[in-house]
């Protein structure tokens, strides 16, 4: 695995309101060369790395309108 961020060069409209650019941060499994997980972020913190850890090997949530045929427990995968 790898952790990378970038700069965005795109201005995004923050919770509070201010413009400002933000900037993404990533993990990708370099074996199968897919990307497990990635956040936007105003700026870049340690703690984004355990973020992306917790993301990328927990099941993501059941959606409002999803097919009941998505939950996990009915995925081939158990």
């Amino acid at each position: 695995m790898e952790i990378d961020s970038t700069p965005f060069d795109v201005l995004v409209r923050l919770d509070n309101g201010v413009v400002d650019r933000c900037e993404m941060v990533g993990m990708v499994d370099v074996a199968t060369r897919s990307i497990t997980a990635a956040v936007l972020r105003p700026t870049t913190k340690s703690v984004d790395a355990a973020l992306l850890l917790a993301r990328s090997v927990t099941p993501a949530t059941m959606r409002p309108g999803w097919p009941e045929a998505l939950r996990m427990e009915h995925s081939a995968l158990l």
